[in-house]
């Protein structure tokens, strides 16, 4: 269902609770950099990229710093083994490189497109889904990118321009990724204001929200760079120091945005205790087993970013804004979530049929669960 900007304001859900409902499609999408791969760096990672995309379990994969076309047969044969993966056709390009990877039980490959800078390519990738039954297919689009390292104000200038020349030519599909190694130092550089405020193209949500900090104990669950605290012989070479810093993204366009199911983003590996002096690996990871942490110690200088959306859904019903024509389930609970995954209303309908008021809700994206389904929500 299309929906311009006025209905999609005024854009609500309808939850029917009988079996004749069609299943969503949730779809795993994770970023990873993967540390400047190439036949001659493989550097004995194969098999720490699997125990990592294994765990993960990624329904599409964007990688950054891919250095030749090795890494597609290697990945497709060799890491990504739990289902029949293909790679998106290597280019080549100034300095490092993009590639998809995309379950093709899942997704059909459109076609990509590259958007030059003065460093790197920025990579769109088009795909769309495979759904079950007679749900319609989705079109996604993903970028994925590689911007400037380093703090100094000629590098911060170069990512806004970066940033700029992919607004210059963003597309105008509804369902957007926007990913990678953005290497951002915080909300007010000019590269992450283009993005979510920008003055001209696209805007984009920030699922973390945009008043993160690096370098920050209230923020050290998000961190992504870098997971060594020394260098490591035998692992791609790379940087050291500790993670605190936020470098790996995921933006969504308005429209996707409330199909990212809350919580979800998923900087994987990251345990949030302080390891800005510190490995993944020491202190003890408390989020992954002692396999995955010295995996992803020695794979990348990166953690990889996941995330969980819903695609192929039945279309939301366009009504009344300030509540929502829900046909609930009496004695069943319905809790609604917000972007950053918190319970910001719980009902308990006591009849069928009953409506589910949001009056109490600012405008914003929603996510509303029963507790076996999510469904997304606009206000």
């Amino acid at each position: 269902m299309n929906t311009t900007p006025r209905l999609l304001a005024a854009l609500t859900l309808i939850l029917v609770a009988c079996a004749s409902v069609r299943a969503t499609d949730t779809l795993r999408v994770c970023t990873y950099n993967v540390l400047a791969y190439s036949a001659s760096n493989e550097d004995g990672r194969i098999p720490n990229y699997r125990i990592v995309l294994q765990a993960i379990d990624p329904d599409l994969l964007i990688c950054q710093e891919v250095e030749d076309a090795t890494m597609g047969p290697r990945f497709v044969n060799e890491v990504l083994t739990l289902r029949p993966f293909a790679a998106s056709p290597f280019i080549d390009g100034p300095d490092s490189d993009n590639q998809l990877f995309y379950d093709q039980t899942k997704f059909t490959f459109i076609g990509q497109r590259i958007i030059t800078t003065e460093l790197r390519n920025i990579a769109e990738f088009t795909v769309a889904t495979i759904p079950a039954g007679d749900l319609p297919a989705d079109t996604l689009v993903i970028y994925s990118m590689h911007l400037k390292a380093t703090s100094d104000a000629n590098s911060t200038a170069q990512r806004g321009r970066e940033i700029a020349r992919l607004q210059a030519s963003v597309t105008t599909q509804r369902y957007v990724l926007l990913g990678g190694d953005l290497n951002l130092y915080g909300t007010s550089e000019i590269g992450y204001q283009s993005i979510v405020n920008p003055t001209t193209g696209r805007k984009f949500i920030d699922p973390l929200g945009n008043s993160w900090l690096r370098n920050s104990t209230q923020w050290l669950s998000i961190y992504t760079q870098c997971p060594r605290i020394t260098q490591i012989a035998a692992c791609g070479g790379g940087v050291d120091g500790g993670l605190d810093d936020r470098f790996d993204f995921l933006f969504a366009s308005e429209e996707l945005a409330p199909r990212i199911i809350p919580g979800s983003v998923t900087p994987f590996g990251n345990d949030g205790q302080d390891r800005r002096a510190a490995s993944i690996t020491v202190p003890t990871n408390t989020k992954v087993s002692k396999e995955i942490a010295d995996a992803l110690l020695c794979a990348a200088d990166h953690l990889p970013v996941y995330t969980d959306i819903i695609l192929g859904s039945t279309p939301a019903s366009v009504n009344d804004a300030r509540s929502m024509e829900s046909g609930l389930q009496a004695g069943r609970t319905y809790r609604v979530l917000n972007v950053q995954g918190q319970i910001v209303l719980t009902h308990t309908a006591s009849v069928d049929g009953e409506v589910l008021s949001t009056l109490s809700l600012p405008n914003g994206f929603y996510m509303v669960t029963d507790g076996s389904r999510y469904m997304p929500l606009v206000k």
